[in-house]
């Protein structure tokens, strides 16, 4: 726990204005966000990171490019080339995707709501995430080799075979031989373009609050060191992050309030992420079979986290997969 009044001196000397006044904003599973005077977030790294921070280093430099579609960035707290915590704008009575997607998709099925409200959220996100590699792709411009999410993807599917029990475990077996093929896109010698990217992009990072949508957490994949995920990476694993989270949505719907309601949640889920694709790729080129597989991969990897952190979350995965594989 931070100790009381250090959050506010810190947000003060870095502000330059008298802020008071504290409260816990949440602790997630490596950080302490402490809202301070509710003008500031404190974010406090747990345990620190060494100096350059990923999530800073981002932040920094959208905020250099004019990239207002986030909180704003307002500096970051160092001590012996540690950096101790981030510094951002607090967006008051905001809601993450997790809560207001759901909630929306929620609202549409009672009757509340608009199909074509839902739609237009999954194709904002679309174009937020466009101009964000808009501004990001001259950040540590580079390709990467495919077989490298190959690799990745491999491993991961022997692993989610050989740990994930009960049903699932066993329609994740029988659809093996079809993962693999795939994933097939992303083995050779392919290259594929590469510069720094969010880094886990999905429905949880984008924050409402009102009529004002923004980005949020630049960390990176939580999962990764802090070295890796200051390594450009190809967009596409943003988009199939966000595409597959969209998904997620409706999964979530289904399983916790609309178990009746497969067949309208599978429409939304189909309007969705083919809304917020086209609005990616009116920006940016996308190579279809080459984000189909990440979009697998993405699934293999919600399997571990969920095997890892998240026993319940297996629901996920389990029914997102069959709709990439085509059933």
């Amino acid at each position: 726990m931070v100790e009381p009044g250090r959050s506010a001196a810190v947000a003060s000397r870095l502000t330059g204005r008298d802020l008071r006044g504290e409260r816990a904003m949440g602790v997630d599973q490596t950080n302490e966000s402490i809202v301070v005077a509710e003008q500031v977030v404190v974010k406090w790294m747990r345990p620190p990171v060494p100096s350059p921070h990923p999530g800073a280093e981002l932040l920094a430099y959208l905020a250099a490019h004019d990239f207002t579609e986030m909180p704003a960035f307002l500096g970051v707290y160092e001590d012996d080339d540690l950096v101790l915590a981030l510094l951002t704008e607090f967006v008051p009575d905001s809601l993450d995707g997790w809560d207001w997607y759901v909630d929306d998709v929620d609202a549409w099925l009672r009757g509340d709501a608009s199909l074509d409200a839902l739609v237009a959220s999954g194709r904002r996100m679309g174009e937020m995430t466009a101009h964000l590699h808009s501004v990001l792709g001259g950040l540590q411009r580079s390709t990467i080799g495919a077989r490298t999410y190959h690799a990745r993807a491999d491993a991961n599917l022997h692993e989610a075979v050989r740990v994930v029990s009960g049903p699932e475990g066993e329609r994740l077996r029988a659809w093996e031989p079809r993962l693999r093929d795939a994933l097939e896109p992303l083995r050779g010698d392919r290259m594929l373009h590469a510069h720094r990217i969010h880094g886990d992009l999905h429905a949880g990072q984008f924050i409402r609050s009102g009529e004002r949508l923004l980005m949020n957490d630049f960390d990176g994949n939580p999962m990764s060191d802090a070295a890796d995920r200051r390594l450009p990476q190809s967009p596409m694993l943003d988009l199939a992050g966000l595409l597959q989270s969209i998904d997620h949505v409706g999964r979530i719907v289904v399983k916790r309030r609309h178990p009746d309601r497969v067949d309208d949640v599978e429409s939304f889920i189909t309007a969705a992420t083919d809304a917020a694709l086209a609005a990616y790729a009116h920006d940016h080129a996308v190579d279809h079979d080459v984000l189909r597989a990440l979009r697998v991969a993405q699934e293999l990897h919600e399997y571990l986290y969920a095997a890892a952190h998240l026993p319940h979350w297996v629901y996920v995965p389990d029914t997102a997969l069959p709709t990439l594989l085509g059933d």
